[in-house]
């Protein structure tokens, strides 16, 4: 297979190396670095350990760019070519790498994966998709050994396990769950994790085993965070743009997408048309956050990545921007706070990009106005573990949707 360059394979060597580079220095000129990194990884990891507030914004830059390293070293093992699912599935990884998912958590997930791979003999590129998406519900691993107060000698042997068991069973419970949303949620595994999270947790309750909820954020590196997430959707539209020959032809035939399942722009587009769709995506949602005057920490720039990844694989500049507007419109009108957890309901109800896609502009902002309620009801009952709560909330939202745009068959809700 011909070597395949920093372009072709949406420049994830180069984002995932800058992030390192840029870590390290940062680290090494604030002072530890590596006391830092360290604390990342033997961190509890629950819902929301913001890693810049837990180890200071180098260590989680350089937690950022080595997972997305490591994730991506393993698909150019396997000889594969970065297309749209395996660029989401980077990206969101790096994402949650600003809180929740480290070397050490991501690893046992990985391992369980493989180990599926080899005892039912299947090729590791059949499940790689999973292989990626699987790290949600990492944090299971770390709060066993560092968050219950478990004698390590106890907590370490059990997080291992119970990691290693997780990634082995998420791939077969992955392949049953699409049927449950029909599609509407770009965020699959999200829900397969949400159901063995809440096994999980019931299981702790009923052992009397509880971790300390985590609310931990950080504001400090608003500015930075805010000027290298610009200058990361300008990269990407302007060489998008460029290798489009310094166009926008299209880029009105990828808007016109309206089929629930996902779809990877590259293929059914150009690699170009994909680049653009990402840098401009991502610049739209940022005009979003400044305008409601939101705050950069680690949990928002989970969100913002795995937006971007998303952008590549599902989302567009037509359907991504109605959920998000609908939560915020349940926001003004209700007079919710905008803590840091409702604004990741606004960035992470993207999931439901595939119905305002299909169904309109309408349809995609009830979307986003019945998600914050059902995300509300019910991220309690996952006690920290799952990091894609807005993924298993948005296929309730899916299927209620879904329940009722049928019930309306008659009706055309869809605005041109």
């Amino acid at each position: 297979m011909r070597s395949l360059g920093l372009r072709e394979n949406m420049y994830l060597a180069l984002l995932s190396l800058v992030l390192m580079i840029v870590g390290v220095f940062i680290g090494v000129l604030d002072g530890g670095f590596v006391s830092g990194y360290l604390e990342i990884l033997f961190s509890s990891s629950v819902l929301l350990s913001d890693y810049i507030s837990i180890g200071g914004l180098g260590a989680t830059l350089f937690n950022v760019g080595s997972l997305m390293a490591l994730s991506y070293l393993i698909i150019r093992r396997l000889k594969l070519e970065i297309n749209g699912p395996l660029f989401a599935g980077v990206l969101t990884i790096g994402g949650f790498a600003f809180f929740g998912k480290n070397l050490l958590n991501v690893s046992l997930i990985y391992m369980g994966v493989f180990f599926y791979a080899k005892l039912k003999r299947v090729s590791l590129k059949e499940v790689l998709v999973v292989f990626l998406f699987a790290t949600g519900i990492s944090p299971i691993s770390s709060v066993l050994m560092f968050g219950f107060g478990l004698p390590y000698v106890l907590g370490i042997p059990l997080g291992v396990l119970v990691g290693i068991l997780s990634g082995f069973l998420l791939v077969e419970l992955s392949s049953h769950v699409h049927t449950f949303h029909k599609g509407y949620n770009l965020y699959n595994v999200g829900f397969a994790c949400g159901i063995f999270a809440l096994f999980y947790t019931s299981l702790f309750d009923m052992l009397a085993l509880k971790s300390s909820p985590s609310s931990i954020f950080s504001s400090d590196a608003h500015v930075f965070l805010l000027v290298f997430f610009l200058v990361t959707c300008l990269f990407y539209f302007v060489s998008g743009f460029v290798q489009n020959g310094y166009s926008f032809q299209g880029m009105k035939e990828l808007t016109k997408k309206t089929s629930p399942s996902k779809s990877c722009f590259k293929e059914d587009h150009s690699l170009g048309i994909a680049k653009m769709n990402v840098g401009l995506n991502g610049l739209i949602v940022l005009g979003i956050l400044l305008v409601f005057d939101i705050t950069f920490s680690g949990p928002v720039m989970g969100g913002l990545f795995t937006i971007l990844g998303f952008s590549a694989y599902g989302k567009h500049v037509r359907n991504t921007w109605p959920p998000m507007l609908g939560v915020l419109l349940v926001v003004v009108l209700f007079e919710v706070d905008l803590s840091v957890g409702i604004i990741l309901a606004v960035l992470f109800s993207t999931a439901l990009a595939p119905l305002a896609g299909e169904h309109g502009i309408i349809v995609g902002l009830l979307s986003g106005m019945v998600h914050l309620p059902v995300l509300l009801g019910l991220s309690g009952i996952h006690g920290g573990i799952l990091l894609y709560t807005n993924g298993f909330a948005a296929a309730f939202t899916a299927v209620i949707m879904d329940t009722l745009i049928k019930s309306y068959k008659g009706v055309d809700l869809e605005l041109e």
